[in-house]
């Protein structure tokens, strides 16, 4: 039986201009998964990321503290649909506002405004510039997975790949067969650098656990 393990990226800088890069505890989250690998999946064989900067610098953290040796493969199915600005940029298109940082509520609303401007995208009510659809999101996901756990894949081994919430929710719903309605209550439940596991072998594969995150310390867990 193999294994794939997928981690989420650590706490970018949403509400930024630019969210793609890590915050200091993005990078204290990494160190700590990296830790954690080290201790309870060594011999990884692989290290997939998504083409992003905060997938590269999670990685790096990972890799440094994790002491991981693998041949790193970047790949575009673990890209995520979007990016923190480009969504606040639909949901503004969408007439939502939230007022000046710092501001009494103000986090809270920006917070909800990027939750619906994420539903309306996923229901093809809002479109993201130079962005795939919804659909297309999803079978560039499956296309990856596929070829993981079919082509990749050898008798008891261990793959790490490094992405996006979005990207996970879609690897679980393609794992259990759940339809799209449910991807986004997945999506809203992962923390930053949890643990999400798929066992497969011999075009098999299932579930063995879904956003783990007890390698962090309570202070380090967040979900942006």
């Amino acid at each position: 039986m193999s294994l794939l393990v997928l981690v989420r990226h650590g706490r970018a800088a949403f509400g930024a201009d630019r969210y793609d890069t890590l915050s200091d505890l993005g990078r204290a989250q990494a160190a700590a998964t990296g830790a954690w690998l080290a201790a309870h999946r060594p011999g990884i064989a692989t290290l997939w990321q998504g083409p992003r900067r905060r997938h590269a610098e999670t990685a790096a953290e990972i890799t440094r503290e994790g002491s991981i040796a693998a041949p790193v493969r970047v790949h575009a199915g673990l890209d995520e649909f979007g990016e923190g600005e480009e969504l606040l940029a639909l949901a503004e298109a969408r007439g939502e506002r939230w007022g000046a940082p710092g501001e009494d509520g103000a986090d809270l609303a920006r917070r909800r405004a990027y939750d619906r401007a994420i539903a309306a995208w996923a229901a093809g009510e809002g479109e993201i510039p130079g962005r795939p659809d919804f659909s297309t999101f999803r079978g560039h996901v499956r296309d990856w997975f596929t070829d993981v756990v079919t082509i990749e894949a050898s008798r008891g081994r261990t793959e790490l790949a490094v992405t996006s919430a979005g990207v996970i929710a879609a690897v679980v719903c393609e794992t259990l067969g759940l339809d799209d309605e449910r991807w986004l209550d997945l999506l809203r439940a992962l923390a930053n650098t949890s643990l999400t596991e798929i066992a497969f072998s011999g075009g098999r594969h299932g579930l063995r656990c879904f956003n783990a995150h007890g390698h962090l310390a309570p202070d380090l867990v967040t979900a942006i």
